[in-house]
């Protein structure tokens, strides 16, 4: 093995070869049981961001894991046209080359989509591949293929012969910017300023004038009443009176509703139901008619108000801070606005996507349960009709509207696999197991899919809906090009690896809540794997000709076994100890991934390797390895190659391509990733192991108060000290690597020095009485463990003289810098001109150089009171 890890080169060769090898490719197998992801198809309108990263990790941990469970694992990958959002993008690039998408044909506007279409997925198949997806790439399905294309316009058909899909007038979100109806996923709620308006509506009778304040002057001429709260007293004479439209001069009444808010404007409110929500739910409660206004733009606007202005209605204006619906795409005020569309009627598709959840379908976490029912139960009718060019045609004669984006992803968990085709592999993938998606869409998309599948297929998508967080900014922000907070996934791959990118963003959220994405953190995972990539060295570069994984050179690598000797009784406290930790987490990280909790798994793993494998057992055993025992040299030997082995299965997942690097190293036959997942042998259950793991358990409790005592006094690691164990007489530890690794000399009992100076140590608790050395107990430093107490004496721990001159120095250094702060925070000229923010900073710098010499002057006292 190298001695460091080359990311940069490795992930490209080994993914070229796990693409050479097939080893993505699901294939129809009646022996296996299928376990299919299809993949959430992020839009083509750009490269993908560190969100999609999270994404897709989780969705490949879970593959990968099934995999090497013996399923038939599929990850099917594939993109969204997406429209709206594509058509915005590519207008906005040609306007650039000072092209406008009007003066195109629907041709070549179209030829402009395609060549996009072109681009984007390249580059975002590379950002899958470089991510380490083990996705099948033949199956890649894209929202635009034909037989998506055949299967929308099928769904379509039979949903309208049902009277499922109509075309109808109805309250649609208009954007006057993109020209279209918009979903509510495009519109976006954000506190502006903006002038509003008051207007007189002069009562018919000739006795005066009721006035409104609105926002929306340009939708006057679809004014059909005014309406005032019936407990308002200023208008209770004004109701059942009529008004003049101040625009159209049509007489209109003065109605009473409840909905009206006194406190707001005037206290009076125009209704003008073609173009309002709530003014069309107050027209249906009053049985008034709907007026629609055309074009709606600020033309309109200003032709409006110079109508008011100039026949004496406009009143004033002033300014209004209030939340304003805007499309997210182009930042134009969307427009509430009846209009002649096409809509799914939702009623009748909703019940059976409700009932889903109590017939098998779960969602994860289970909080999110209450989002999806509170969409379904409040459901609406489906506007699936668009005014663009690109997307899928509404196939009906003469419509040159297109559909939602989200009618043909509805169907995404079935066209992918070749429906309306009875094909084989619809046959053996379908129904999926699991869908991986962040909440933002789960009524958007995720809902869809479930009624859309109800209706169609008779039966739900998937199994499992599992719900992740979004990827926040270090501020805890969300994304946004405005704020310029993204972060390209490649970018930071390119830096630290994609495996330390993945096992980052795996371990940062618990299931459903949001991250933050910090980069530092993303440094600290790349150094867990160089921390694996040097265990893994240590242990091959200690192998011998014969050991479970040696050999002579790189290119001689032989499938070997690898596993534990047949005979416990050659296994030593460690190594049964080891054995049996790694079987239990295992189990643990098994149970964990199925429940999809991926972020527990990951920080049990973790502590698997660093701690466990790299900073115990390793250091446990190699007083064994360098010895001169061959029998348990090779035992060791064995066991290293063995867990290292099923450290590297559960590590797979989510770091996959230096686990299948060191895979290689170890001779093993194919590759990691087509390699089973841990088995239990007995270890975590046998009595025996048990034992073994409790005094192992025991030892390094004792290791690590010994260790944090030395750090407390401020030992430097190479002076060496005897400690005084007091334990009860059935606790059992391993006094050697108490010696090897704590810095300790010897191991006395609390009443004598068990054997002579230069003998080997004694555990039996057994004394003579010239072995009896006096002990001063309240010279030592303490740590109660269960069934013992450890003792270290200070006064062997540190040279006194030496230590008590440093910290008389660090004394009278920080009594200066106290002196010095507090001075300069008591210094008028200071305090009056400098910043806030510095005056803070040098107070915290006061406050810790004071803590700092409380400290130092209190251990000074204790070390004269020696």
């Amino acid at each position: 093995m190298e001695k460091t890890f080359d990311f940069k080169t490795a992930e490209r060769e080994i993914y070229r070869k796990w693409l050479d090898g097939n080893a993505f490719r699901a294939n129809v197998n009646p022996q296996k049981k299928p376990y299919t992801i299809i993949m959430p198809p992020p839009n083509v309108t750009a490269r993908l961001h560190i969100g999609h990263a999270f994404d897709l990790s989780i969705q490949d941990i879970i593959i990968r894991f099934k995999r090497m469970q013996g399923f038939e694992a599929l990850l099917l990958p594939g993109a969204d046209h997406a429209a709206i959002a594509t058509e915005v993008k590519v207008a906005e690039e040609l306007r650039k080359q000072g092209i406008e998408k009007n003066s195109l044909t629907r041709e070549q506007f179209m030829s402009h989509v395609e060549q996009w279409y072109k681009t984007y997925l390249a580059q975002i198949k590379e950002q899958m591949m470089r991510l380490g997806l083990s996705a099948d790439w033949s199956r890649f399905a894209f929202t635009m293929d034909n037989n998506v294309v055949t299967a929308v316009k099928t769904v379509f058909e039979n949903l309208h012969k049902k009277g499922l899909v109509y075309r109808g007038e109805r309250m649609i979100n208009w954007c006057p910017g993109c020209r279209s109806a918009i979903s509510d996923a495009e519109v976006e709620f954000k506190p502006q300023k903006r002038l509003i308006w008051q207007v007189k509506y002069p009562l018919t009778d000739g006795t005066g004038h009721i006035a409104v304040a609105t926002v929306r002057p340009e939708t006057i001429p679809g004014d059909v009443a005014v309406a005032v709260h019936p407990n308002d007293k200023r208008y209770k004479s004004f109701v059942g009176k009529e008004v003049f439209n101040p625009i159209t001069n049509t007489k209109i009444p003065i109605i009473a509703d409840e909905y009206v808010d006194m406190k707001f404007g005037t206290g009076a409110l125009k209704i003008t139901p073609a173009h309002d929500k709530n003014d069309y739910e107050i027209a249906h409660r009053h049985d008034l008619p709907v007026i629609k206004v055309n074009d709606l733009d600020e033309q309109a606007r200003k032709k409006a108000l110079e109508t008011l202005s100039r026949n004496g209605n406009l009143a004033g204006q002033k300014s209004y801070s209030g939340n304003v619906s805007q499309c997210y795409r182009c930042f134009s005020h969307v427009e509430p606005a009846i209009s002649d569309q096409w809509f799914v009627a939702m009623k009748q598709l909703a019940k059976p996507a409700i009932d889903a959840l109590n017939n098998g379908l779960t969602v994860l976490p289970k909080k999110f349960e209450k989002v999806y029912l509170n969409w379904l139960n409040n459901i609406q009718d489906w506007c699936i009709s668009r005014q663009l060019l690109s997307g899928h045609r509404i196939p009906v004669d003469g419509e040159t509207d297109v559909l939602d984006t989200w009618f043909s992803s509805a169907l995404w968990p079935f066209v992918t696999l070749g429906w309306p085709n009875e094909t084989a592999d619809f046959n053996y993938f379908y129904p999926t197991q699991t869908l991986v998606t962040a909440y933002e869409i789960i009524f958007f998309w995720v809902i869809r899919m479930v009624f859309s599948s109800l209706e169609i297929m008779g039966e739900a998508p998937f199994e499992h809906v599992f719900i992740h967080g979004i990827v926040r900014d270090e501020q805890g922000r969300k994304m946004s090009k405005s704020l310029g907070n993204g972060v390209d996934p490649l970018e930071v791959i390119d830096v630290y690896g994609a495996d330390a990118l993945r096992f980052f963003l795996l371990s940062g959220s618990a299931p459903g809540n949001d991250m933050r994405f910090i980069m530092k953190d993303v440094e600290s995972t790349r150094n867990f794997a160089n921390k694996l990539w040097n265990a893994s060295r240590f242990v091959l570069l200690n192998l011998g000709e014969g050991d479970v994984g040696y050999v002579a050179q790189p290119a001689a690598r032989d499938a070997l076994p690898v596993a534990v000797p047949q005979s416990y009784k050659n296994l030593c406290d460690e190594d049964r100890w080891i054995l049996a930790t790694v079987e239990r987490v295992a189990g643990e990280v098994t149970e964990n991934l199925e429940k999809f909790e991926i972020s527990v798994a990951v920080q049990k793993i973790h502590d698997l390797i660093r701690e466990d494998y790299c900073d115990w057992y390793i250091e446990l055993v190699k007083a064994r390895l360098y010895g001169e025992d061959e029998e348990t040299k090779a035992v060791c030997r064995s066991v290293l190659v063995h867990v290292l082995s099923d450290l590297l299965r559960l590590l797979h997942p989510f770091m996959p391509f230096i686990t299948e690097e060191i895979w290689g190293y170890l001779g093993q036959d194919g590759k990691l990733i087509r390699a089973t997942w841990p088995a239990a042998q007995g270890f975590a259950g046998d009595e025996e192991f048990a034992a073994a793991a409790k005094r192992v358990e025991l030892t390094k409790e004792i290791i690590r108060a010994v260790r944090n005592i030395r750090a407390e006094a401020g030992a430097v690691p190479s002076r060496k000290v005897p400690v005084v164990i007091e334990k009860d007489s059935d606790v059992e530890y391993l006094p050697e690597a108490v010696i090897g690794l704590a810095g300790v000399t010897d191991i006395r009992n609390l009443d004598c020095r068990v054997g002579a100076k230069d003998a080997p140590p004694r555990n039996d608790g057994g004394c003579s009485a010239e072995d009896v050395v006096p002990l001063a107990i309240e010279d030592c430093a303490s740590a109660i463990l269960p069934g013992l107490t450890v003792y270290v004496p200070l006064a062997e721990l540190v040279d006194t003289a030496a230590e008590r001159e440093k910290l008389e120095k660090e004394r009278v250094r920080l009594g200066g810098e106290v002196n010095r702060l507090g001075g300069k925070l008591k210094n008028d000229g200071f305090t009056a001109k400098a910043p806030a923010e510095v005056i803070e900073a040098e107070r915290a710098k006061l406050a810790a150089a004071e803590e700092a010499l409380a400290k130092t002057t209190l251990r000074l006292i204790q070390l004269e009171g020696k």
